[in-house]
């Protein structure tokens, strides 16, 4: 989630790999590194390291750095270390740790800052604490800082620049503040299901330090700030070591960074930003397809550890959707080091929490196989809705209405072509009769449809915080607010009405055509695969696109010699290749409300 440029073609990583565990390889160039780390020469680890330098992992590799090594001191398997190695954006300090420079949005996915009415805008937004009892801490740190003596450019002092949208970096207006609250918001959500406060306000040092294993109070600050500060031509949106929080006397590599000229300022974005940096120091890699490292989604729908700027719904993902290169469990990751809460409500009849008509309560679905239940006495219409923080919820939530003898009266879970702050919440209404009698409702997070469609998801990732409401009457049509729901439709509302007595199951969709502004006609690329191209010889080779295609693009990673323009409806590469190699890059496009990447592979002999 940054964009990220070192000067040299990739190599083949599958190949790398290969040469790092002793078979033949293509032999691989240096790339320029960004100035990351060089821990001190002191540490024995690094004496065994041939590297002077940092340096890209898949070519690190490549030059005989060990990946037994490698595997053993960042805790990797044997997959999640080819899994790293196939990702451009994996870096090795010359220590042997592994971190992350993070891609950014394009220009066409920054969007602008979220207006927020200033009473939805707490008064002091860096006294925000999400779960203050925890002792573990996500800091967010918005105004300025300034760090020296980590692992983060050769331990030289760095100066981090106070969050900020206009030239004033002394003050933060109203508009970014609003955009501070937004982020934590998106951020506070993301982790609702684990034991772990999300924070702007600062904590001392002893509560993102783990002093030893026995040490339960630890975390990991992670500095927002314009620019990026930490390395020579590193235009990063993100960095972030690999697998350090909660790791004993690992401050040295803190914090993690988030840039905004990777991200924008909207808040919402931001908050995807720094979800996803955070979950790379909880260890996590990259969710992508064999195209690109990072998958964004579609219809509203993206795993937060692929590239989730603007769409309503993301999700920690194990990989269950169409073309996933990553199967690794998130939220088991994640647990390791910040544990799922305890379950807050029974789930059935049994241990059901009683709720009273006019009440609202609280709740959080911590997995897909947790269900909460809750009983009521009720007459006459009654309403009953469920639904996450509006704009920013992770779950999808569904309701399961029984009678007093265990019977489904109604099954209700919204849906529609795109993810919504509707298609995330149910609402229930009946006209039950005049006589007052006891129910039960079921709130389980779901899934959308089949996974391995495009813009549709399982329901592993559809967990985190909701509000559980019951009042007599009809609902009102609740209005949505933009400014923290990116892709809301509001006029788009689903209700279920039953009758007691009757088993309905009940599905609504929130209306025939999607429910938002974005383009049913989605960009894609027509063009799969290049030919290859002789050494010294003229090459050109076209990729054709199809779509409301408002830019394209292709990176840095285009071999010396050749060149690239856009005509029409297709990307024309030309030129002389000047050196034998396989080298891999990417081609970007955007439009007015979408966006797509493929990697391309080129053989040059």
């Amino acid at each position: 989630m940054s964009v990220w440029s070192p000067r040299r073609p990739a190599l083949v990583v599958r190949a790398v790999l290969a040469a790092a565990l002793g078979f033949s390889a293509l032999a691989a160039a240096t790339t320029f590194a960004p100035q990351a780390n060089a821990a001190s020469v002191s540490d024995p680890l690094c004496l065994q390291s041939p590297m002077a330098a940092p340096e890209r992992l898949d070519v690190a590799l490549a030059n005989g750095v060990s990946a037994a090594l490698i595997r053993t001191l960042n805790n990797l398997t044997g997959t999640q270390l080819e899994h790293f190695s196939e990702d451009e954006t994996t870096w090795v300090d010359r220590c042997g740790r592994l971190y992350v420079a993070d891609e950014g949005a394009p220009a066409a996915r920054q969007d602008t800052p979220a207006q927020l009415a200033s009473s939805q805008v707490p008064g002091d937004v860096f006294d925000l604490s999400s779960r203050p009892q925890s002792s573990r801490t996500i800091y967010l740190d918005f105004d300025g800082a300034t760090y020296s003596g980590t692992k983060w450019k050769n331990g030289a002092e760095i100066v981090s620049a106070p969050f900020s949208i206009d030239d004033d970096a002394t003050t933060f207006n109203a508009e970014e503040r609003a955009q501070v609250f937004l982020a934590w918001k998106v951020v506070a959500e993301d982790y609702a299901a684990f034991d772990v406060n999300v924070t702007t306000r600062k904590p001392d040092a002893s509560a993102l330090t783990r002093t030893s294993s026995a040490d339960t109070t630890y975390g990991m600050p992670i500095v927002i700030t314009p620019t990026n500060s930490v390395g020579d031509s590193c235009a990063c949106g993100g960095l972030s070591y690999v697998g350090m929080f909660g790791t004993v006397n690992g401050t040295g590599y803190q914090p993690s960074w988030a840039f905004t000229y990777g991200s924008g300022t909207n808040g919402y974005n931001i908050g995807q930003v720094v979800a996803h940096e955070i979950g790379h120091s909880f260890g996590l890699s990259h969710d992508g397809t064999s195209d690109s490292s990072y998958y964004s989604g579609a219809k509203g729908w993206a795993p937060i550890m692929g590239s989730s700027y603007n769409q309503r719904a993301s999700h920690w993902s194990k990989g269950e959707y169409a073309g996933a290169n990553n199967t690794e469990d998130d939220i088991a990751i994640i647990a390791k080091t910040a544990p799922l809460l305890a379950d807050d409500h029974g789930d059935d009849k049994v241990g059901a929490t009683q709720i009273s008509v006019g009440s609202t309560t609280s709740g959080i679905i911590g997995s897909r196989s947790d269900v909460d239940a809750f009983t009521f006495t009720a007459s006459g219409t009654t309403t009953l809705s469920v639904a996450g923080p509006a704009g920013i919820s992770d779950l999808d939530a569904q309701i399961t209405v029984q009678n007093a003898v265990g019977l489904t009266i109604a099954t209700l879970n919204t849906v529609g072509d795109v993810a919504t702050d509707d298609t995330m919440s149910a609402t229930w209404t009946a006209d039950l009769p005049s006589t007052p009698a006891s129910y039960t409702v079921l709130v389980d997070g779901v899934g959308f449809g089949n996974a391995q469609e495009a813009g549709r998801y399982s329901d592993y990732g559809s967990i985190g915080s909701y509000q559980v409401s019951l009042y007599a009457g009809r609902p009102t049509v609740p209005t949505s607010d933009p400014a923290t729901d990116p892709t809301t439709d509001p006029t788009s509302t689903a209700t279920t009405t039953s009758t007691p007595g009757t088993q309905t199951s009940s599905t609504q969709t929130s209306g025939s055509t999607p429910t938002t502004a974005r383009s049913t006609q989605d960009i894609s690329f027509v063009t799969r695969s290049l030919p290859r191209a002789r050494v010294g010889k003229k090459y050109r080779a076209e990729i054709r696109f199809e779509g409301p295609v408002t830019d394209a693009s292709v990176d840095y990673h285009l071999p010396a010699g050749l060149k690239w323009r856009v005509l029409a409806d297709r990307v024309v590469i030309t030129g002389k290749v000047k050196t034998r190699a396989t080298s891999t890059f990417n081609v970007d496009l955007d439009g007015d409300d979408s966006s797509t990447r493929m990697k391309f592979r080129l053989v040059a002999r």
